[in-house]
């Protein structure tokens, strides 16, 4: 393979020219099916994909990934393999397969497609589709399949069957920035689906077993049983490194730290808002003060969801989720205010529930914001997207954690602030690198807006626990991040 000649216009970067070379190799010379390549956001996943689709002699091609960024991926191809444009079939939701076949049979058809739409009882896209054979498939943010659903079945199919679209495809290749979101577990539908032999063990009578899913949880994870059954807590840290062994040949996982020593720092701090004692108050009430007694030491998802229904503790999670969101905005707005009145250009401002973006939006309006939720169509996303990074007038950009956490870049920002973090840390580092990725110039400064003494600490030392627990899975020191002193 001769991939800087093949490819003279591509300006691939080193590492994405050894990244094109290890999927090559893997794929063509080192007995795999399928790898896995989980590279920092912002590193150029799609870009090595695109090369070693070519370097592999791989024509008819399936991608499948969010819905948010099936545009995403059309226009990494226009922009980088502008000869392939004509090939591009994008599925859109409402489209049915009649009227398209001759364009899914074309020997070169590239298809970009939606989890919404395989995972969809109507438009009979996943049976068309497999109906048809594929050179490779590509699944973007494979995470999205770590548990049982309809989805993942769609893609990965049932175990010890031939269904599901990886059946048809010659080769496949995954792509995540966060392989386990929460936990090793997350890791099992991966490895039953194409490495089943990391799963194998000896039985006491020297036959091979296959672990279960239970007993693959029992081997890499922390859990307890409870009277709903099982419960994930954290990961193994005993039995992680036997994990990384078995994986080590099938992954390859690149930091920003160590690929682009160029690229400016990442720096967090926790930053107090100065909230009135009046909406302090509201907050610090007795049904908090239970919940955070719970969940001090109580922190698996199950038991989350049932403290958003149990009676017993006067109020919900969700709802003191809500109201810390709405007590913070006053407070998060001044602090807003004074960042960009001393000197900062840009900022990114996300949070979770839709009521307070919306407010936190209008409430910023002398900055000429943009916002994206989970409601933004395609067509606002890119447009929001435009306008952040060109119009200098746009000087604030407020989304939703889950629907900019991926297939946009926002290096127009220098400064990130989480006004409402998730509880799951991949969630909290896939936005603020939206910022912190290539073609950003500027050290980025990441603040986590909190009012002391509430949910908002307890929620924060969760999923800091959680990333410095997932890190080892993956042999790395936990986030590129440096806390400001």
């Amino acid at each position: 393979m001769n991939t800087a000649t093949a490819l003279p216009d591509r300006a691939l970067r080193p590492y994405q020219l050894e990244g094109v070379r290890w999927l090559v190799h893997r794929l063509t010379h080192g007995g795999e099916r399928c790898v896995l390549l989980c590279d920092d956001p912002g590193l150029g996943k799609s870009r090595q994909v695109l090369a070693a689709r070519g370097e592999i002699g791989a024509k008819r091609t399936l991608i499948v990934c969010p819905a948010g960024i099936r545009h995403v991926w059309a226009n990494e191809i226009r922009k980088w393999f502008p000869e392939l444009s004509p090939h591009v079939v994008l599925v859109e939701p409402g489209i049915t397969v009649t009227g398209m076949r001759e364009q899914l049979d074309h020997p070169e058809a590239i298809v970009i497609v939606g989890y919404d739409t395989l995972s969809a009882f109507q438009g009979g896209w996943a049976a068309n589709l497999m109906r048809r054979a594929w050179d490779l498939l590509v699944v973007d943010e494979a995470h999205y399949l770590k548990n049982p659903s309809r989805r993942t079945e769609m893609v990965y199919g049932k175990r010890g069957t031939e269904s599901g679209l990886q059946h048809v495809c010659q080769w496949i290749i995954l792509l995540t920035g966060t392989p386990t979101p929460n936990h090793a577990g997350e890791l099992y539908q991966h490895l039953r689906t194409f490495w089943p032999g990391t799963l194998t063990v000896a039985r006491p009578d020297g036959l091979a077993h296959v672990e279960t899913e239970a007993e693959f949880q029992e081997r890499y994870t922390e859990y307890k049983n409870t009277p709903w059954g099982r419960q994930v807590t954290g990961s193994n840290r005993v039995n992680l490194g036997q994990l990384r062994e078995k994986m080590k040949t099938r992954v390859l996982r690149r930091r920003k730290r160590e690929v682009l020593p160029e690229l400016p720092p990442l720096v967090a701090q926790d930053v107090a808002l100065d909230v009135n004692v009046q909406d302090q108050a509201l907050i610090r009430t007795e049904a908090e003060r239970r919940i955070q007694a719970r969940l001090a030491s109580v922190m698996t998802p199950q038991e989350r969801r049932d403290l958003l229904t149990d009676p017993a503790m006067g109020i919900s999670l969700a709802t003191i989720r809500r109201q810390l969101g709405e007590i913070k905005i006053n407070a998060a707005v001044a602090w807003i205010d004074e960042r960009l009145a001393c000197g900062v250009n840009k900022m990114l401002v996300f949070g979770w529930h839709v009521d307070v973006l919306h407010r936190l939006h209008r409430l910023l309006a002398a900055f000429d914001p943009v916002i994206i939720t989970g409601e933004t169509s395609p067509v606002g996303r890119r447009s929001a997207e435009h306008l952040f990074q060109n119009r200098p007038t746009v000087r604030v950009l407020v989304g939703q954690i889950l629907a900019c956490g991926t297939g946009i870049t926002l290096t127009a920002a220098s400064e990130v602030a989480i006004l409402e973090p998730s509880w799951v840390p991949g969630q909290n580092s896939q936005a603020i690198d939206r910022a912190h990725r290539l073609g950003q110039h500027d050290s980025v400064l990441a603040s986590f807006l909190y009012v002391p003494d509430t949910l908002d600490e307890t929620i924060m030392r969760a999923f800091r626990r959680k990333a410095e627990e997932v890190s080892q899975i993956h042999d790395y020191t936990g986030g590129e991040a440096r806390y400001a002193s």
